[in-house]
Protein backbone atom coordinates (compact mmCIF):
# COMPACT_ATOMS: atom_id res chain seq x y z
CA UNK A 1 0.00 0.00 0.00
CA UNK A 2 1.56 3.71 -0.91
CA UNK A 3 0.48 6.06 2.06
CA UNK A 4 1.20 8.72 -0.35
CA UNK A 5 -1.25 7.77 -2.99
CA UNK A 6 -4.07 6.89 0.01
CA UNK A 7 -3.68 10.30 1.78
CA UNK A 8 -3.81 11.99 -2.11
CA UNK A 9 -7.23 9.96 -2.77
CA UNK A 10 -8.53 11.00 0.65
CA UNK A 11 -7.26 14.90 0.18
CA UNK A 12 -9.33 14.96 -3.49
CA UNK A 13 -12.21 13.09 -1.67
CA UNK A 14 -12.52 16.08 1.01
CA UNK A 15 -12.34 18.79 -2.05
CA UNK A 16 -8.34 19.39 -2.09
CA UNK A 17 -7.38 21.86 -5.34
CA UNK A 18 -4.81 22.15 -6.86
CA UNK A 19 -0.87 20.15 -6.90
CA UNK A 20 -0.86 17.25 -4.68
CA UNK A 21 2.68 17.04 -4.30
CA UNK A 22 4.41 15.90 -1.13
CA UNK A 23 6.15 19.42 -0.79
CA UNK A 24 2.87 20.93 -0.84
CA UNK A 25 1.39 22.45 2.67
CA UNK A 26 -1.74 21.61 3.60
CA UNK A 27 -3.21 24.94 4.25
CA UNK A 28 -2.81 26.22 0.75
CA UNK A 29 -4.76 23.04 -0.99
CA UNK A 30 -8.40 24.42 0.11
CA UNK A 31 -10.05 22.14 2.78
CA UNK A 32 -10.63 23.64 5.90
CA UNK A 33 -9.41 22.07 9.71
CA UNK A 34 -12.66 19.74 10.09
CA UNK A 35 -12.23 18.33 6.60
CA UNK A 36 -8.11 17.34 7.46
CA UNK A 37 -9.87 15.65 10.78
CA UNK A 38 -12.43 13.86 9.23
CA UNK A 39 -10.17 12.43 6.62
CA UNK A 40 -7.48 11.79 9.50
CA UNK A 41 -10.45 9.54 11.03
CA UNK A 42 -10.83 7.77 7.37
CA UNK A 43 -7.19 7.44 7.26
CA UNK A 44 -6.81 6.39 10.94
CA UNK A 45 -9.79 3.52 10.36
CA UNK A 46 -8.82 1.94 6.83
CA UNK A 47 -4.87 1.84 8.33
CA UNK A 48 -5.74 0.89 11.74
CA UNK A 49 -3.68 3.67 13.62
CA UNK A 50 -3.99 6.10 15.71
CA UNK A 51 -2.70 9.50 15.17
CA UNK A 52 -2.30 11.62 18.58
CA UNK A 53 -3.62 15.05 18.50
CA UNK A 54 -0.46 16.67 19.61
CA UNK A 55 1.40 15.29 16.08
CA UNK A 56 -1.47 17.09 14.34
CA UNK A 57 -0.65 20.41 15.60
CA UNK A 58 2.85 19.94 13.78
CA UNK A 59 1.92 19.01 10.29
CA UNK A 60 2.20 21.20 7.67
CA UNK A 61 3.06 19.78 4.49
CA UNK A 62 1.47 16.38 2.96
CA UNK A 63 5.08 14.89 3.21
CA UNK A 64 4.80 15.35 7.39
CA UNK A 65 1.84 13.44 6.88
CA UNK A 66 3.03 10.58 4.79
CA UNK A 67 5.71 10.42 7.13
CA UNK A 68 3.86 10.34 10.42
CA UNK A 69 1.37 7.47 8.98
CA UNK A 70 4.46 5.71 8.04
CA UNK A 71 6.28 6.15 11.44
CA UNK A 72 2.67 4.80 12.88
CA UNK A 73 2.31 1.87 10.86
CA UNK A 74 5.65 0.38 11.81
Amino acid sequence: MNIYEEIVKELKAKGAKGSLGKEVKISSIGIDSLDLMDMIITLEDRLEIRVPDDKLMGLETINDLVKLVEELKK
